[in-house]
């Protein structure tokens, strides 16, 4: 591990999900800095301006080095399916060519996301997924139902397409050689 990678690992909560994402508590401007440095292009913040581990100003901070910021902020109290599923399709989307970093105030937000990731995004199996979760805490009852909500989503989705693939593929003409 180089020193670069050593003081990214200092980060809050620090997560190493694959090459293209990394996820962690409220970075400090010298560790947007870093990150940065490291290659990464966009920082996305889950948490909400009012949380009081919010970097002032992230925003502009991001700007002036160079970053994509982009803000979906998850209510703590009263998570939104909606929400949640539009900043996984997002993150997915965007790793497809860049590497991304998503935080909240103390990773629980994104980790709460990233575990859903991991299984329905990544193919890992549930429980490998549930210990990377407890390794940042272990969900209350509000997340935990967000993240069945959510499953349960993107379950659907996924049978959805598979009955897809599986009509396309009953419309395709046998060939008799």
């Amino acid at each position: 591990m180089n020193n670069l990678e050593n003081a990214l690992s200092q980060i809050p909560q620090f997560q190493y999900v694959h090459e293209h994402l990394f996820s962690s508590g409220q970075p400090t401007k010298d560790q947007l800095q870093q990150i940065k440095e490291y290659g990464i292009h966009t920082i996305i913040n889950l948490a909400l301006n009012s949380s009081t581990e919010h970097l002032d100003n992230e925003d502009q901070i991001c700007l002036d080095l160079g970053l994509n910021y982009m803000q979906f902020p998850i209510c703590w109290d009263t998570p939104n399916t909606d929400q949640a599923l539009f900043a996984l399709d997002t993150i997915n989307f965007l790793v497809q060519d860049q590497k991304v970093w998503l935080h909240c105030a103390q990773n629980k937000r994104a980790s709460a996301l990233i575990f859903l990731y991991r299984q329905y995004y990544m193919n890992i199996d549930i429980a490998v997924a549930q210990q990377y979760l407890e390794e940042v805490w272990e969900p209350n009852e509000t997340w935990t139902g967000l993240i069945h909500s959510v499953a349960l989503q993107l379950k659907g989705r996924k049978a959805t397409q598979e009955l897809q693939q599986a009509l396309q593929s009953s419309d395709d003409p046998i060939v008799d050689e």
